[in-house]
């Protein structure tokens, strides 16, 4: 190898997020060869150390980040720690008022409409408080 690198040398170039192909550039030596050198136990846990420790201090201000109101960050939180995602899922008591609005909109008697899919008084109640 062109250059030697310590397990610590090789944890601190690793904390910069450097990719294997420019640590090589950096020691003078190809991508092929820094793949290899990170087979063995020391250095791979040094370079793993290092992508971490960054990760870790990336995650923590992203999180005071969302803590004090940035609303992407927010978001970005939302969906890695909660589960959430930008579309909720469709239930059925949506699609089953979505057709009696239509099928009401449209003139059709009451005895044509297909029966509710659970209890719908809440939604039937605010729909006719909107006529």
């Amino acid at each position: 190898m062109g250059t030697q690198i310590t397990p610590d040398q090789l944890a601190l170039y690793a904390t910069s997020m450097v990719t294997q192909e420019e640590l090589g550039q950096i020691l003078g030596v190809t991508q092929q060869a820094v793949s290899k050198m990170l087979t063995k136990p020391a250095m791979r846990e040094a370079w793993d150390r290092g992508r971490a420790s960054t990760k870790q201090a990336l995650r923590r201000a992203q999180i005071e980040f969302a803590l004090k109101g940035d609303r992407t960050m927010l978001v970005w939180a939302g969906k890695q720690y909660l589960d959430q995602r930008d579309s909720p899922k469709e239930i059925d008591i949506k699609s089953d008022v979505q057709v009696r609005y239509i099928a009401e909109w449209a003139g059709a008697a009451p005895e044509e409409l297909p029966a509710p899919a659970g209890d719908l008084e809440l939604i039937e109640g605010e729909a006719e408080e909107e006529e």
